[in-house]
């Protein structure tokens, strides 16, 4: 809706069509002409069509199959004429070549027309009589085209088919702005709200609102409308705020587009139940140095009050400059269905898509086996259409991930504090270690048959706490997933030492807040630690973990009570010690794997009735390579050697 005053436009996309009911119309003045004149002139094509097809021999009766072989094609454009008649010569200058459809020309038409009256300061009940006309001349737009075919015999029930569609196509798209169109059909308590705050980085606030509603009025005995739009600034705005202002309410408005679309057509089949289309990367571009965040809401309330349902979105967006962070916080709350996430992350890191594209990769494994292993069927417990929702939420949250990523790359290259700091210690060592885990044929790690989600090595991202929660409540049922990923990197120097170590971590939780017993924990963890001296990597460890518990019930409906059905705890260590001293590489690997599962054997049985399953690995391998006989003969190069690695050994104790 914002978006629509800001020459921001979302392309169309094709809506449920439902019937509508014939209606005569009358031509307009221009029109009343012979149909064998005006066909013509409108659509050349016709002038043959119809010396070929209206002979005497097929007198004014016309058949199906002639009425079948007008294709909608020429319908459609007889009607974007019809339609193109409604645009000044001012208006059709800036279409430029692109061939639009009648739809979109529709559209065009009140979309200029509610900017002319935004530039001109129109107030709400002027905004309201645009929107009317607008509505009232697309109405005669496709009324023409009706009956131009009608009087060339042409109006048949696939024409009347095709134009409404067309027509359904053009009110359902423009909602709100044609809710007066829209609802004259239900008078229903209709409420549609927009808020959206901004705070400049000098104090001052901007408040937006727009509020669009309709109920009934019993006194008049009629549907009443309500349209308000404010803006508010407490303070005086400059030109670089105004700038800035801008790219956030083009961002913000592309996600009211899209939230208001998607909650007029929740009930339809033929479009998303839940903000498909909506993204976050304008926050990759947010103007730190004139903002310091923001905050916007929407809601929708539709129906009567008993049996209403809302839509409810709220979003905050912050800098804190002198702490060198940025969160969000995002809260969708639809019905049966509620989207909570979070995001706090550093304005300090660089550039890492291979870390990126590991930490996105992580989160879909996280989401997909708490998804899953909810239930033996190996399928979702939040169902087809909830399932839906839940991923086009979490579509949201990796792109807000990633853009606020990207704005904490930009501001360490605006930030040249922030720069000189993240070069001198994390990512020189970051390479360091990359270049060791990547080229060095030493090199055994945690081993090749290790599934490490998170990534080995260290990340150059900002540091992070990201969490992600989908929940559905239908009363006796209410399944819950939560997805979380964090990261944390510190530096730390003694002496001639200096190092980082860094902590990722990745979960997963599913329950059923309550209502039956069963549920699924899984969590994975890295940590790094490292130790540098003149510039070379003398110290790398490296510690992986990874914890799953699972829990699965049935329900006894002669005790009426849920029973254990499956119970399963799995941990899996991997560990590696690796010391660089003089060019005498020494290695400790170290693995192990437990897991302990318990079945029923019988879905009716004893309480007892379980099969157990057990199983233990574990596995230590220590590697020594280098010039070992100078150790052995030389006594003043084993102490050396043994003094440094103590030393090492200290400064990486003391930081884990």
């Amino acid at each position: 809706m914002i978006n629509n005053g800001l020459n921001n436009h979302s392309s169309l996309a094709t809506k449920q069509v439902l019937p509508v009911d014939n209606a005569n119309h009358t031509l307009s003045s221009k029109l009343q002409h012979s149909p064998l004149e005006i066909a013509p002139k409108l659509i050349p094509e016709l002038a043959t069509e119809l010396a070929t097809k209206l002979t005497p021999e097929l007198s004014p009766k016309i058949t199906s199959d002639f009425l079948s072989q007008f294709s909608d094609e020429k319908v459609a454009q007889l009607l974007q004429q019809q339609l193109s008649v409604l645009i000044t010569p001012a208006k059709k200058a800036n279409i430029s070549s692109y061939h639009y459809s009648a739809e979109e020309l529709a559209i065009r038409t009140v979309i200029t027309s509610q900017q002319e009256g935004l530039l001109k300061n129109e107030h709400s009940d002027k905004l309201i009589q645009r929107l009317n006309k607008s509505v009232t001349d697309i109405q005669g737009a496709y009324a023409n085209t009706s009956d131009i075919l009608f009087n060339l015999g042409q109006l048949g029930h696939q024409q009347t088919s095709f134009l409404a569609s067309s027509q359904q196509r053009v009110e359902r798209a423009l909602n709100p702005y044609m809710e007066s169109i829209n609802r004259s059909k239900h008078e229903d308590d209709d409420n549609y709200r927009f808020q959206l705050s901004v705070k400049t980085k000098e104090g001052d606030i901007i408040n937006i609102t727009f509020n669009s509603s309709q109920g009934y009025d019993e006194s008049a005995g009629k549907t009443a409308d309500n349209f308000s739009l404010s803006y508010e600034v407490e303070g005086d705005l400059s030109e670089a705020e105004h700038a800035a202002l801008t790219q956030v309410m083009a961002g913000v408005g592309e996600m009211a587009d899209e939230f208001f679309k998607v909650s007029q057509y929740a009930n339809s089949r033929y479009v998303p139940v839940n903000q498909g289309d909506m993204n976050l990367d304008f926050l990759a571009d947010f103007n730190h140095q004139q903002l310091s965040g923001f905050d916007v809401s929407f809601s929708t309330t539709e129906g009567e009050s008993v049996l209403s349902t809302e839509n409810n979105l709220d979003l905050s967006y912050s800098i804190d400059e002198s702490m060198q962070q940025q969160a969000l916080v995002f809260k969708s709350d639809r019905g049966a269905n509620k989207i909570d996430f979070t995001l706090d992350m550093a304005t300090v890191g660089a550039k890492d898509n291979q870390q990126m594209q590991q930490y996105l990769a992580s989160l879909d494994k996280n989401l997909e086996d708490s998804r899953h292993n909810s239930s033996d069927e190996k399928a979702s417990a939040f169902g087809k259409k909830g399932d839906a929702n839940m991923q086009q939420g979490f579509a949201l949250f990796k792109g807000a991930f990633a853009s606020m990523s990207s704005a904490a790359q930009r501001y360490s290259k605006l930030e040249s504090l922030a720069t000189q700091q993240f070069s001198d210690g994390r990512a020189m060592v970051a390479d360091l270690v990359d270049n060791m885990i990547t080229n060095d044929p030493r090199y055994q790690g945690l081993g090749n048959s290790t599934q490490n989600s998170l990534g080995a090595g260290i990340s150059k991202l900002a540091d992070f706490d990201a969490k992600f929660e989908f929940a559905m409540d239908r009363g006796d049922y209410q399944p819950k997933s939560n997805v979380a990923l964090s990261q944390a990197t510190e530096q730390q120097k003694s002496g001639e030492l200096k190092g980082v170590t860094q902590s990722k971590n990745v979960s997963s939780h599913f329950d059923y807040q309550n209502t039956r017993p069963d549920y699924y924990d899984s969590e994975e963890s890295y940590n790094i630690n490292t130790a540098v001296k003149n510039n070379e990597l003398v110290g790398l460890d490296q510690y992986q973990q990874i914890d799953i518990d699972k829990k699965t019930y049935q329900y006894n409906q002669d005790k009426s009570q849920y029973e254990l059905k499956m119970a399963l705890t799995e941990k899996t260590t991997n560990e590696s010690n690796i010391r660089l001293i003089n060019d005498i590489w020494l290695e400790s690997n170290e693995n192990s794997h437990k897991m302990d599962k318990k079945e029923r054997i019988n879905e009716i049985g004893e309480q007892d009735d379980f099969k157990n399953t057990n199983h233990y690995s574990h596995n230590k391998l220590v590697t020594l390579i280098g010039d070992l006989d100078k150790l052995a003969q030389d006594k003043d190069a084993r102490r050396e050697y043994l003094t440094q690695l103590s030393q090492v050994n200290f400064f990486m104790d003391n930081n884990k």
